[in-house]
């Protein structure tokens, strides 16, 4: 499978401009796609995580005229969006039945950052040309892309996470405390989360205890 890392900004996204006002990271997902009455709406779920996550969260539940949220609970935000000509979601208009996202695609700092895959690389490379006609402001950087193994479905390891285990552990990922060489300290990473060293190293630890065993068993089973 061919995966590409994308670095995008499009102009008309409310929740990705509140990225460069508040010090947050956010993971977002499709959850499923419904309708209501005559319109056709996506729901999304956010995991919001950073010294500011509150205050993002506020600013959401707040509305937006092209996004309703419908439930907070801890960190996580659940919100629809209507599927129609005046409010689409952008996404839908650059992504085809070729491409499609293989991770939770990551707002921070005023930029999305994309892993995307297809079965056919220049269904990847046509994206740069399909953002320039999406009909608004946008842009994108590629910032990899490579043949390479992709699983497409959640291990059940994961599935023992605590809420805050997952955020921690996911964001402890993203920011590179996992990569070697190890891209930030516990302390730095702390920082970031607005938790304390000690906490972060608890929830990490707790989490790599869940994990892997988990994961060893799934070796077992290959």
């Amino acid at each position: 499978m061919w995966v590409a890392e994308f670095r995008v900004w499009h102009e008309s996204s409310h929740v990705l401009s509140l990225t460069k006002k508040f010090n947050v990271t956010v993971h977002s997902v499709y959850l499923s796609l419904y309708k209501k009455g005559r319109r056709t709406l996506i729901n999304k779920v956010f995991s919001v995580n950073g010294p500011d996550a509150q205050k993002y969260i506020a600013e959401m539940k707040k509305g937006h005229q092209r996004y309703r949220v419908r439930h907070v609970e801890q960190n996580y935000v659940f919100f629809s969006i209507p599927l129609d000509p005046h409010a689409i979601s952008y996404h839908a208009l650059v992504l085809d039945d070729e491409t499609f996202f293989v991770r939770p695609f990551v707002l921070k700092g005023g930029y999305e950052y994309w892993t995307v895959a297809s079965w056919n690389k220049n269904a990847l490379t046509q994206l740069y040309k399909k953002t320039k006609a999406a009909g608004e402001a946008s842009s994108i950087t590629l910032l990899s892309l490579k043949k390479t193994r992709v699983d497409l479905f959640v291990p059940d390891a994961l599935q023992r996470l605590g809420a805050k285990q997952a955020q921690v552990l996911q964001s402890a990922v993203f920011m590179g405390y996992y990569g070697y060489p190890r891209k930030l300290s516990l302390k730095v990473l702390a920082r970031k989360l607005g938790l304390s060293p000690a906490t972060v190293r608890e929830h990490l630890r707790n989490a790599e205890a869940k994990i892997l065993p988990a994961a060893t068993e799934q070796l077992a089973r290959r």
